[in-house]
This record gives structure tokens, C-alpha cells and sequence, in this order.
């Protein structure tokens, strides 16, 4: 099949919805299809290439055909908002993006039996006569939906959602049934580290991701702040965000990496990985991360993490201080090589990404 990964973002943002976007075309592409990837040109807005995307681009561009399309002057001012929450950012960026995806299909006049996109502007409107399905994948619910939302999910043939939990949410806006196929990892590249002496002999505690505030980091550096003293411990935090430097300023005991190029060489560092997301998450590509690398995995409560870290795979808790608090200790007490083993065979088992895309392809 000719296949489009439609990520305007992909390019710059470092995003758990951009990072799906590549696991979708490398192995989409390696199952044997002809795979476009349509994404902005970060110049065209004053931007840099994020890493991700450079070693990306580095080991596919040969392969994966990578289209970057220009974004209009008159939007650059959109630019200097730090990507984070604000949706209003996110729509302009869209509408004016699908526009030039638009104009570049309808100038080609290339056919495609798919176009597959990630946030329900990105492909409202696509040239009929070029594109055989418009297929938008939910990775997650935001914080408010109304009728309008509505009305937008109806415009796209096949609507797939991450978890059963997004699904429900998104399906009263949709007649037709939303199908589940949630997201897979790299069993190859995230994989428990060899035993070896470290020099640190205390224990790791470690979040991945944005630095945005409804990922609750803020309550993580709490919680260790309370615990620091009581055992010898660690923390890194991973990633970037518009919170980083409110973030900063609780603790002078935190380790902040910003954004870095292997993940995976800290997820090996670390024993308990924490992720207390408030809300609007699908499946947590970073908590399959971690399961892969055979950490003890505290995460909130909700549905999708109560299946994944159930049987002896982890801990789930409330969103605040005191309950990660507990959920550390609990971790810290635990038979962690056993939970360990128990993760690394459950995604082994069920989250390897050459199977889920096998899934997306019957589906489609």
C-alpha cells in the first residue's frame, strides 16, 4: 500500500504522538509499504530539527519518502508560544498546515490508498480524488470535548483509538464503531541492562517526558524531596517543557538531562520509573518503555495502567504527593527483579511494535 504518516510537528516537537508517528512509518515501511512522511519544515518557522527527527531522517530518508512543507509568515507568531497545552496553538498550526498538505497533494496529483494522522485538524480536509481513507489515530482525550469535536472525528473513514479508555470517550461523538490498537515498543533497543557494578550504589528513580504540568512532575520532585533523607536515593528528570524552570526551583537534589538522544541509556540507570499524569493520556509510551527495560513502575490509577502494572508489574496511585510517596516505599521494598521479569515478558508478549503494526494493516 501507499501509505502517508501525516505529523506536522514531527520535525521539532518531541512529543509522545510524534515519536508514534515514526514507530508507524519504520515499521510500515519494513512490512513491505511505500510510506510518505508529510511534516513541517522547521525553518520555514524559525525552528531547529529536533535529534529525534534528525537520526530519523539520517537512517530512512532513503527508504521513507520525508515531504517538509512550508508554513505561512503570517502564523510565525504562534511559534514563540512554548509548545505545551495550549490548544489554541495547536489549531492555528493545523488548520494552516493542512492547507499547504492539501495544495501539495491536489499539485502532484500523486494516489495514496491511505492517510494516517495523529490530531484531528491535521487532515480535515484532503483532496477525495488522490486519497482512498483519511484515518486519524487518538492517542488521547483532551481536557474538553464538545459537539464541535464532533463533527470533525465524523469527517475521517476510520478512527483508532490507543486504549479502550480513549475510545469511550471519543465514541459518543462518532457513530460508527472505534477500533482499539494501542501503541508497541522496541523490544530490540529497550531492553534490561546488563549486570554490571555501578558506582552509584543507592537506588534510581527516574520520569521521561514533556515538562508540562499536567504530567505532575512537580509532585514527583515532592515526594523525593520527603524521602530524600530516608533512603539513598536519586532522581533524574528527562525531557523539556514550558514547567522546566518552575520545576527547577523546588529541589537543588533533582538531576534535569533536558531533552536526550538515548532514552534507553536511562531507563538502564534506573530502578523505579514514575509517571503521574493528571489526565488526557492514552497508553504511556514511556511506561512500555520502562516495562521493556525491566524497571518497577509507579503510575496513576487509571484503567490502561491498572491492566499493564497488574501481577506483580508494578504500582498504581493517586495523582498527589503522599500517594507517590507510599508508592515509592512500596517499590523500594519490593521484590523488583521479579517485577522486573514480569514486565519484560508482558510487553514481549503483547506491546512488540512489529505486531501492532500488523494490527493497523488488517484494520486498514
Amino acid at each position: 500500500m501507499k501509505i502517508i504518516i501525516n505529523q506536522p510537528r514531527a520535525t521539532y516537537y518531541v512529543g509522545g504522538a510524534e515519536m508514534i508517528s515514526f514507530e508507524h512509518a519504520i515499521n510500515l515501511f519494513e512490512l513491505g509499504n511505500e510510506v510518505y512522511f508529510f511534516t513541517i519544515s522547521p525553518k520555514s518557522i524559525g525552528l531547529k530539527y529536533s535529534t529525534q527527527f534528525e537520526k530519523f531522517y539520517e537512517k530512512y530518508s532513503g527508504k521513507i519518502n520525508i515531504i517538509e512543507l512550508e508554513q505561512e509568515q503570517k502564523i510565525r507568531y504562534i511559534y514563540n508560544i512554548e509548545p505545551g497545552e495550549d490548544r489554541y496553538r495547536w489549531n492555528i498550526e493545523s488548520i494552516f498546515y493542512n492547507q499547504k498538505l492539501y495544495e501539495y497533494i491536489f499539485k502532484h496529483k500523486t494516489k495514496y490508498d491511505i492517510i494516517f494522522s495523529y490530531y484531528i485538524l491535521d487532515a480535515i480536509f484532503i483532496p477525495r480524488r488522490f486519497i482512498s481513507k483519511n484515518v486519524l489515530y487518538l492517542c488521547g482525550t483532551p481536557k474538553q470535548q464538545n459537539d464541535f469535536q464532533k463533527s470533525l472525528i465524523s469527517v475521517y473513514d476510520i478512527n483508532l483509538a490507543i486504549s479502550d479508555e480513549v475510545k469511550e470517550s471519543w465514541q459518543s461523538y462518532y457513530n460508527d464503531r472505534i477500533k482499539v490498537i494501542s501503541t508497541g515498543v522496541d523490544c530490540n533497543r529497550f531492553t534490561p541492562p546488563k549486570k554490571e557494578a555501578s558506582k552509584y550504589k543507592g537506588l534510581t528513580l527516574l520520569y521521561v517526558g514533556r515538562l508540562i504540568s499536567r504530567k505532575n512532575i512537580d509532585k514527583i520532585i515532592y515526594a523525593f524531596e520527603k524521602l530524600y533523607d530516608k533512603y539513598e536515593i536519586r532522581l533524574f528528570v528527562v525531557g523539556d517543557g514550558p514547567e522546566r524552570k518552575n520545576l527547577e526551583g523546588i529541589s537543588k537534589n533533582v538531576i534535569f538531562t533536558g531533552v536526550v538522544n538515548d532514552t534507553d541509556e536511562y531507563y538502564k540507570k534506573a530502578d523505579i520509573f514514575i509517571s503521574p499524569s493528571g489526565y488526557g493520556e492514552g497508553l504511556q509510551g514511556t511506561i512500555l518503555e520502562a516495562m521493556s527495560c525491566g524497571l518497577t513502575i509507579i503510575a496513576t490509577n487509571t484503567a490502561i495502567n491498572k491492566r499493564l502494572l497488574s501481577h506483580d508489574r508494578g504500582f498504581t496511585i493517586e495523582p498527589n504527593v503522599n500517594s507517590i510517596v507510599d508508592g515509592i516505599e512500596t517499590a523500594i521494598l519490593a521484590d523488583r527483579d521479579k517485577i522486573a521479569a514480569n514486565c519484560r515478558k508482558y510487553v514481549l508478549d503483547h506491546y512488540d511494535w512489529k505486531k501492532k503494526t500488523t494490527e493497523i494493516l488488517e484494520v486498514l
